[in-house]
């Protein structure tokens, strides 16, 4: 194996393998490690012993790379026959969401077929020059690709007595930093409770009339509402996503600008108190995404604004069960049927002033089965294409009243 000289222009002179691991070397008499990068030939490199004698090892510590090129041989002596051992590399997750599409594993052994235990490959992550990493995420990122991963730290790889088996051994220990394909999930490595449940993030579109830098800057995106979680998804001309935790594209305006915006049950508490309870982090994104009374509107903020209420039916308590409100700025009516939980409420829209039975089983029909929602710019009439509830002797259509809606 090729020994790649110093850069002081001193001779390239061979070196000896003796055991595969450090080696002397014949200039200086520096201490020399093996090491291999994708796209180079397998090399020593030098890594100074004294203050008198150090070597360029591109800005990581010495500490970090020693252990890194000792990882290295263990991961060599152990799967050289079917892997493809590598330091340094970018393992791609661009298929994963996350706000990366590569993690740069310290080594890596890529197997040439699927590994019923570790799956695609194995990445040693050597916590010293790296203790800045997000082990969570990145234990997530890895497992989602496909990956093992194990985390050991570089005072551990220095150790006379270290060989594969203390790596091995991170795996079989029920507290140890080693997680296989086969045994851990990727999903318990997430803040995202949709993700950690369900399997997958609960992607709801951020509305593009909501959008406050005008029509020629819109770009397609949905946010994850699941609490904790700020990750978004960018829409690619190519139905692909980049997936980002930056808010960089969305809304700029304050959540109180969503005051008048959103029907509530009962507003006893302050509307800042009352949104924080419903989600802790990107309240403007989340609430513009789920809160279906927000619908676009030729007003000033874009979408409606509720001024005047009227209340239809109340409950046992004489708290508002069912109200008629108004669009401060355009025709537009809404008919809330409030049933405690946000979810669970019924929201009516309609082009102009109703005129329906408030008896009617409209009303009492279950919202997992009919959401009622009849502000359509594409309906013909005013119906519900799910239970048949229609408006009577109707004279126009809701067509008559979104004339004013840009295309």
């Amino acid at each position: 194996m090729p020994f790649r000289g110093r850069r002081d222009g001193r001779p390239v002179v061979p070196a000896i393998i003796d055991n595969g691991e450090a080696v002397t070397c014949p200039v200086c008499g520096g201490t020399m490690y093996p090491r291999s990068a994708p796209g180079k030939s397998r090399h020593f490199y030098h890594v100074s012993d004294d203050a008198g004698q150090r070597c360029s090892n591109s800005g990581e510590s010495e500490t970090h790379e020693r252990a890194v090129a000792r990882v290295e041989v263990a991961l060599h002596q152990q799967f050289e026959e079917n892997a493809l051992i590598e330091t340094e590399v970018d393992v791609d997750v661009s298929e994963v969401p996350t706000p990366v599409t590569e993690r740069r594993a310290d080594a890596l052994a890529t197997f040439d077929d699927w590994n019923p235990y570790f799956g695609e490959g194995l990445a040693v992550e050597v916590q010293h020059s790296h203790e800045d990493k997000d082990v969570h995420q990145v234990t997530h990122d890895y497992l989602a690709a496909g990956y093992s991963v194990v985390w050991i730290r570089a005072a551990t790889v220095l150790l006379d007595t270290f060989n594969y088996d203390t790596i091995g051994a991170e795996f079989e220990q029920d507290d140890g930093s080693g997680y296989a394909q086969r045994t851990s999930k990727a999903s318990r490595f997430t803040n995202c409770q949709a993700l950690l449940y369900d399997g997958e993030h609960a992607w709801e579109r951020v509305p593009f009339y909501a959008h406050p830098r005008g029509q020629d800057d819109l770009i397609t995106y949905d946010i994850c509402t699941a609490q904790g979680c700020e990750l978004r998804r960018i829409h690619e001309p190519d139905d692909s996503y980049i997936y980002t935790a930056s808010d960089e594209h969305g809304p700029d305006f304050p959540l109180k600008a969503l005051k008048n915006a959103i029907v509530r049950e009962y507003d006893r508490d302050p509307f800042w108190k009352w949104a924080g309870s419903q989600y802790h982090s990107a309240q403007v994104e989340k609430l513009l995404a789920t809160r279906p009374e927000l619908e676009r509107c030729r007003g000033p903020k874009g979408f409606h604004e509720w001024g005047r209420r009227e209340t239809l039916w109340t409950n046992h308590s004489d708290q508002p069960l069912i109200e008629l409100r108004e669009c401060m700025y355009c025709p537009v009516r809404l008919v809330t049927n409030h049933r405690g939980r946000s979810g669970h409420s019924t929201f009516c829209l309609y082009g102009r002033e109703p005129d329906v039975d408030w008896d009617d089983v409209y009303f009492q029909a279950s919202p997992p089965e009919c959401d009622h929602y009849l502000y359509d710019e594409d309906a013909i009439e005013d119906y519900c294409p799910k239970c048949g509830a229609t408006m009577e002797s109707s004279d126009t259509t809701l067509r008559d009243h979104t004339s004013w809606i840009p295309p």
